[in-house]
């Protein structure tokens, strides 16, 4: 039975690559493609549609696979390959939201049901992320601009009605600062305000997003950075 799921493995040793390609395409996947380092991965991205990630976290390169994984700034679930066990490269997995891990050496059995769970999740759940009306703002959040709304992953995050107003400033900027003068008329408009209360509003977004994702440009203003 030929199942349609597109899957990316992403593995620096060839042979591994090959040998877990051929066992998924036994398993009845056709659409399997290999990337063995990360540019190659990207590229692959880039052209193709894809629908899981299998992703080695050793890639031996500057950046690791859960970096790469971060780096390439999408929702596609992701099962990471490791051959580690140890708590802080699990810990930084686990902010990511894989489906799950798969130890090496891999048994067929548990990559198998690996992903049978995959595309549970994957057929039970159609993510408003796959619209084109989606802008991804990097580690792991999204915000839906035709329902105005943040996510995070599968989980939706509420703001309150200037931090929404001022996240959809950030967003308009195009990572462009946005100045404090300018965050104090669009949203409080001809009303005078404190810089504490501005500040206090940003603290405020900074908190339901990821801290980094909001930079600072010195006394001038705040911006949306993206980090690899």
């Amino acid at each position: 039975m030929i199942k349609n799921l597109r899957i990316l493995i992403v593995e620096n040793e060839s042979l591994v690559a090959l040998e877990l390609t051929q066992t998924i395409k036994s398993f009845g996947y056709q659409d399997v493609d290999y990337a063995t380092n990360g540019e190659m991965s990207q590229k692959l991205f880039k052209e193709k549609t894809f629908d899981l990630i299998l992703m080695d976290i050793n890639l031996n390169e500057n950046r690791d696979g859960i970096g790469l994984y971060q780096a390439l700034q999408t929702q596609i679930p992701v099962i990471y390959i490791t051959a580690y066990k140890d708590e802080p490269t699990i810990q930084r997995a686990i902010a990511t939201n894989p489906i799950g891990y798969l130890i090496k050496p891999h048994k067929e059995e548990e990559l198998k049901a690996l992903l049978l769970l995959a595309e549970h999740k994957i057929k039970t759940f159609h993510p408003p992320h796959a619209q084109t009306h989606t802008i991804h703002l990097g580690e792991g959040y999204y915000f839906d601009t035709k329902e105005e709304k943040l996510f995070y992953g599968d989980c939706f995050v509420h703001l309150g009605k200037k931090e929404l107003t001022l996240l959809k400033l950030l967003i308009h900027a195009r990572g462009n600062p946005v100045s404090y003068y300018t965050i104090e008329q669009e949203i409080w408009g001809d009303k005078s305000v404190s810089n504490s209360t501005i500040r206090t509003l940003i603290y405020r977004l900074r908190g339901k997003l990821e801290h980094k994702l909001i930079g600072s440009e010195s006394h001038y203003g705040i911006k949306l950075t993206v980090a690899d």
